[in-house]
């Protein structure tokens, strides 16, 4: 599952969940308000998941209560219905008209900034809250490794500060219901030389069709990664990681290619090497 197209993506898409207002003037000119729920955000756009049957080029008002009275509002479009999650949800892919409304409030990185990046997280300002896609860097993802945070300066603090990761506002998701699959088109990244850094963090693997999985990171490198698995994954498989990866937080999964698959008899496991696939260029 995709957002929107993949050629058109100005950020990485991060799986998490929170409620969203949305209200929108249905067919018989009657105003409908319903309590929606996100699977993914991005900076223009997201997944919502609704109980409601809309058209493609319906256009909501959505709103995320703050604290107290306070909201925050504006106005996007469906572009695509992603999927029917039984027994009676819908998840519609919708694009945000203003931008500049700062939705989510969460700062999204260019994912250019990302290729010689370890890993990436949803992570918070522990004085201010303020959301960040986070690309790690090797010294980073050891202190996370180690202590689950990692030190860095905050643009809106204008200070360092610990940053932590961001625990979805939804709890308890019904068995990962309408969680987004793998894109199709993607490039591979041209195979070079790269360290690998020793990092035995958790790691979450994604194929459309089946349930999701834990398995345990044994290295990374800004190309791939190789990790240990129940499952084996045949050589060019394309699947979804998330690394590092804690339950109940926002994950940011981007696609892998499998490039070797080895068994390890004494343990029952499979060791699996895998390489990043590069979207394409923004639009």
């Amino acid at each position: 599952m995709s957002t929107l197209s993949d050629g058109l993506r100005q950020s990485d898409r991060v799986s998490f969940r929170m409620p969203v207002e949305a209200s929108w003037v249905s067919s018989a000119g009657h105003t409908v308000t319903q309590t929606a729920e996100t699977m993914l955000v991005s900076r223009n756009g997201g997944v919502l998941r609704l109980t409601e049957k809309l058209s493609i080029g319906q256009e909501l008002h959505l709103r995320r209560n703050l604290e107290g009275d306070h909201w925050k509002n504006t106005r996007a479009r469906v572009v695509a219905e992603i999927d029917q999650d039984p027994p009676n949800h819908f998840l519609y892919a919708v694009h945000i008209l203003d931008p500049r409304s700062d939705f989510w409030e969460i700062d999204f990185p260019s994912p250019r900034k990302g290729e010689e990046a370890l890993a990436r997280l949803l992570m918070e300002c522990s004085f201010c809250q303020r959301r960040e896609v986070v690309y790690l860097n090797e010294l980073q993802l050891k202190s996370f490794e180690v202590r689950k945070c990692v030190a860095r300066l905050c643009r809106v603090c204008d200070s360092p500060s610990i940053w932590i990761e961001s625990l979805s506002e939804v709890r308890n998701p019904d068995n990962g219901a309408g969680a987004p699959s793998a894109s199709v088109e993607d490039r591979v990244i041209p195979r070079r030389n790269r360290t690998r850094i020793k990092a035995r963090v958790l790691a979450c693997i994604r194929q459309r069709g089946f349930q999701e999985e834990i398995a345990v990171c044994e290295d990374l490198s800004k190309g791939g990664l190789s990790f240990r698995s129940r499952n084996q994954y045949p050589e060019g498989t394309r699947l979804e990681v998330a690394v590092p990866f804690t339950p109940g937080t926002g994950a940011i999964f981007v696609p892998i290619r499998i490039v070797f698959s080895q068994a390890i008899p004494t343990a029952g496991l499979y060791r699996h090497g895998a390489a990043y696939i590069k979207p394409p260029l923004d639009a």
